[in-house]
């Protein structure tokens, strides 16, 4: 027997622990919704701040535009094509095209295109618009003798007469008087000022300042590469896009424009420059060996009449066909040995912006073109870089000489390569002489006449053969220059935008819009999650595991009441009266033995409204014709003499302590059957007076005197003067009050019963609001005390509206 008890108790008490750390986790979709009928006004404010952002954003967020152009790059040789000759210039590289058209380099050259020597401005109280070609105001024939006025701003206001004033915006640079239509001279610049209607300057009608600046190139470039874009579209097709945005949809569109025509145009001039150069030098080697094929040529003729020498071929046929082999290699080494000397001078020249067109064509199909055109080509992009930098820096930046030494030692790789080269190219030669001499040694025998006639003839042969090459050269490259056709084209010229590209307003809008819709939500969800409140009498049973009487609940009043005051006598038909008639009777499921009885109430602190229940349920339990007592134990914190009208000059206190008689402290109602005592003055020790011989002496005497003994304890949660009350109470009831009582008390109630072996402790849910019926959420919990009396029973209905208007911000902010 006492085995089970122990285990009884022992699952009780696990039960009990798993209840405390493990509240339930469901989703309450009542809740949620009531909570979100609460915070309506909260997501309508979000929505509405939401729209209010977005009209802020778009109204002073100035409007982005975007042009764009298409341009498809290709190149067509017909000459190369019929006449099968060699192509002059490279292959374009669509990826170094690209490149090139991100440079400032190339910037530089395409903003020239644009009327941009000077900007105009319109500058509000908050956004500064640019007018570009629709300024109402130009300024013609500009031409500055001081450069310290560029990018400086320059207000302009009308004055009278067909004046305007010129005033720097610091104040400090420029202040003068200028006539309109005529031109004028200041200390840092000459011009004259033409306006749009011919006449007087007119400002626009919108205050603000009116003001031009004087660009400066390196300004230009600085402003607008950040705001181009080039990238490849297709690379089989060989399409790029160029593309601006600006705040000024005009200037988007020229610079767009501008950027694709001066590639064109500048795609034409650099091989043109390539081809050129080419053939001038071929042309310049052409009269070098020209002129050494006369001086063999005279030298033979020479030769043969002063030594009477026959045909050399029938003498030497044999001496020609073995050393033919060896001449050719000879010829082609040295056409090698010319084309790195010309290269190695060039390489060493001082010349800024050495072209590698010019050189390319010059090592075409020899054996060390790849070595020397990467070196080239390295040498070539230092040098660019070098004319870029120095469109930002002067010749002595740290930048500039860096990439100048940088330059020199690929200069010094480039020569000491070519020195190698020849110097293989000389020991190449050599070999071969070695060799034809050898032959020549094999015929001493001959007459050194005919040899002599046959060195000659063999070097006439070398420089007639190199001048043929050349020949051949020169004119496969001018027919390559002639049949060459840049064919780049623009498929998509740059187009005046007419919509913003930024912000895109329907996108603004929308994503302001379900920002404050999140907010809102966010803030019914957080209220959610904090909501920690018990609301109903499903909560309580839910976290206690449905251990834990339930004896009923009692309506929110609609009505701002006194403290703890009786009600039931006042509106016995009330919704309030039904509610504490449903817990009288309830009551007699808990206990429903003969003689008097004690109802011990207590809660977790203070504020739940156990003091109200106790006089309010003692009153309804006098209707039904029982004498009944109340007891204000809540020594602390009296206040059933607050409930009944009275004053506490003694009561329990005074009772326990023997100063006064049970007689003298009872006090009547305004009900028959329904008494009380009050706490009488608070002291010092209320703890050891409850627990006291003395309380169980007037409760004897109360038992004979009375059917119910309702006793007010003080609340369990914050000190312990009420647990023997309750411990020995035949009906100890626990108040929660709902919107008010945290979930965490329910434990609390869990502790009396399995600590403190109080097994009919039962629950009374205190100031429920009805009203959330409606909204689905569940606040009865089935047994049968339901509350159809409607609001007839409870107040006038235009009374209760009345109320409800006036309170709706009071259960908004709860």
């Amino acid at each position: 027997m006492l085995n089970d008890e122990a285990s009884n108790r022992a699952v009780s008490i696990d039960s009990y622990r798993e209840r405390i750390t493990n509240f339930s986790n469901e989703f309450d979709l009542g809740l949620f919704l009531y909570i979100l009928k609460r915070s309506v006004v909260w997501m309508v404010l979000c929505f509405l701040l939401a729209v209010a952002a977005a009209y802020i954003y778009l109204r002073f967020t100035p409007n982005s535009y975007m042009s764009r152009a298409v341009l498809q790059l290709s190149q067509t040789n017909n000459a190369q094509k019929v006449l099968k000759v060699g192509d002059l210039v490279e292959a374009s590289n669509l990826t170094a095209d690209v490149e090139l058209m991100r440079s400032r380099f190339f910037m530089s050259r395409a903003i020239k295109r644009v009327p941009l020597d000077a900007s105009y401005y319109f500058k509000g109280q908050i956004l500064t618009n640019e007018f570009y070609i629709h300024s109402p105001f130009i300024l013609e024939d500009l031409e500055v003798t001081d450069e310290a006025i560029r990018d400086v701003q320059i207000q302009v206001e009308p004055a009278a007469d067909g004046t305007v004033k010129l005033s720097s915006l610091d104040g400090t640079t420029l202040n003068i008087e200028v006539p309109i239509g005529r031109r004028f001279i200041t200390p840092f610049f000459k011009a004259s000022i033409r306006t749009k209607e011919g006449g007087a300057l007119q400002k626009p009608e919108d205050d603000g300042t009116l003001y031009f600046t004087i660009n400066s190139h390196q300004a230009l470039i600085a402003r607008y590469v950040p705001k181009l874009n080039v990238g490849i579209v297709d690379l089989t097709a060989k399409t790029i896009a160029v593309s601006c945005e600006d705040n000024n949809p005009w200037i988007a569109r020229d610079l767009a424009k501008a950027m694709s025509e001066e590639f064109i145009d500048y795609d034409v001039e650099r091989k043109s420059e390539s081809a050129k150069s080419i053939l001038q030098f071929i042309a310049s080697q052409k009269d070098t060996v020209y002129a050494q094929l006369r001086e063999s040529e005279a030298r033979m003729q020479d030769y043969k009449l002063s030594n009477r020498v026959s045909d050399m071929q029938d003498l030497m046929p044999l001496l020609l066909q073995r050393t033919e082999q060896y001449e050719n290699d000879i010829v082609q080494l040295r056409i090698e040995d010319n084309l790195l000397g010309h290269i190695e001078k060039a390489a060493q020249t001082d010349k800024e912006g050495l072209d590698v067109y010019d050189l390319i064509p010059l090592f075409v199909g020899t054996s060390y073109e790849s070595t020397l055109r990467e070196l080239l080509a390295k040498l070539e992009d230092l040098l660019q870089r070098r004319e870029e930098m120095l469109i930002d820096a002067k010749p002595d930046h740290d930048a500039v000489l860096a990439i100048d030494r940088q330059v020199a030692t690929q200069q010094r790789l480039i020569l000491e390569s070519i020195g190698t080269l020849r110097g293989r190219l000389k020991s190449k030669m050599n070999d071969l002489d070695d060799r034809i001499r050898e032959y020549d040694g094999r015929f001493l025998t001959l007459p050194e006449q005919e040899l002599a006639y046959g060195r000659m003839q063999r070097l006439f042969d070398i420089n007639e053969k190199y001048y043929t090459q050349l020949v051949e050269k020169d004119i496969e490259y001018r027919i390559s220059k002639a049949g060459y056709v840049p064919d780049n084209k623009i498929l998509e010229p740059a187009q005046l935008p007419l919509t913003p590209h930024y912000p895109n307003r329907s996108v603004v809008l929308l994503s302001y819009l379900l920002t404050g819709a999140i907010a809102g939500l966010l803030i019914v969800l957080v209220r959610y999650i904090l909501h920690d409140n018990i609301t109903s009498l499903n909560d309580i049973a839910k976290l206690s595991n449905a251990s834990i009487g339930i004896l009923g609940m009692v309506p929110k009043y609609k009505k701002e009441i006194p403290v703890s005051q009786l009600l039931v006598d006042k509106n016995p038909k009330s919704l309030i009266a039904e509610s504490f008639r449903s817990v009288r009777t309830n009551l007699q499921f808990v206990d429903n033995s003969p003689g008097p009885k004690v109802i011990a109430i207590t809660s977790t602190i203070s504020g739940e409204g156990k003091t109200f229940v106790a006089i309010n349920l003692a009153g309804i339990i006098s209707f039904s014709g029982k004498r009944v007592i109340v007891i204000d134990l809540d020594m602390r914190k009296p206040k059933i003499h607050l409930g009944f009208g009275v004053e506490n000059m003694r009561g329990m206190s005074t009772l326990l302590i023997g100063k006064d008689t049970v007689e003298d402290c009872i006090q009547k109602s305004a009900l028959k059957d329904l008494d009380f005592i009050t706490a009488g003055p608070i002291p010092p020790n209320p703890s050891e007076l409850i627990i006291s011989p003395a309380m169980q002496r007037i409760l004897m005497v109360l038992k004979d005197a009375y059917d119910v003994i309702l006793i007010d304890n003080p609340p369990v949660g914050l000190v312990t003067d009420g647990i023997s009350m309750v411990q020995q109470a035949d009906f100890p009831i626990y108040i929660f009050r709902a919107d008010y009582s945290k979930k965490a008390f329910v434990h609390n109630v869990d502790r009396l019963i399995n600590e403190n072996g109080i097994r009919r402790l039962s629950a009374v849910l205190n100031g429920v609001d009805i009203d959330r019926n409606k909204y689905g959420y569940s606040y009865g919990y089935g047994y049968g005390y339901g509350y159809g009396y409607g609001y007839g029973y409870y107040e006038d209905r235009s009374k209760r509206v009345g109320t409800k208007k006036k309170a709706w911000w009071r259960r908004f902010l709860s």
